[in-house]
């Protein structure tokens, strides 16, 4: 008798354990003015271009986030250390997160974002286009995105000339 209860608190506690490890999945509660970027160490202020990321990194899987969909990119495109499993940003429209690889981007030139990069991310595709048609730019994936971040072509800019679009 002894030994099955043995037996059954030790399953008990690897259960336990094994419940307590809250690795990260889904996208994170984003702490205005008190989160800072993975990328350039700004807090975030504007969740309607924060992004972020699931990665595995030797250190175990954790959720980054950024303040500008730019900053992302950049950091992605560096980070050969680790495996990016999933990627979040905030739809331009609605705020809400949707993932970036089913995601339209719009790239605006005219559009101030925090660092700069002119980048919006849309659920629907054809707000992007309009977005573009209003202001200027071109409509992309985040695969382009990622491949301008990769070759330098995804500079940060700033603030002077671009205007706010709300």
């Amino acid at each position: 008798m002894r030994g099955l209860a043995g037996a059954l608190t030790g399953v008990a506690l690897v259960g336990a354990l094994a419940c307590g490890n809250d690795a990260p999945t889904g996208p994170p509660e984003l702490r205005l003015g008190v989160d800072v970027c993975d990328g350039c160490g700004m807090a975030i202020a504007e969740s309607r271009h924060a992004a972020a990321a699931l990665a595995d990194e030797d250190s175990g899987r954790r959720i980054l986030k950024f303040d500008d969909i730019g900053c992302l990119a950049r950091w992605e495109a560096g980070a050969s250390e680790s495996t990016v499993r999933v990627r979040w940003v905030h739809d331009r429209t609605t705020e809400a997160w949707i993932d970036a690889g089913a995601a339209t981007f719009s790239r605006t030139p005219q559009l101030a974002t925090p660092m700069g990069s002119g980048l919006a991310a849309f659920r629907i595709a054809s707000d992007a286009d309009a977005l573009v048609t209003e202001r200027g730019g071109e409509s992309l994936s985040w695969n382009a995105i990622l491949a301008l971040a990769r070759d330098g072509s995804l500079e940060q800019h700033t603030r002077s000339g671009q205007e706010v679009a709300r």
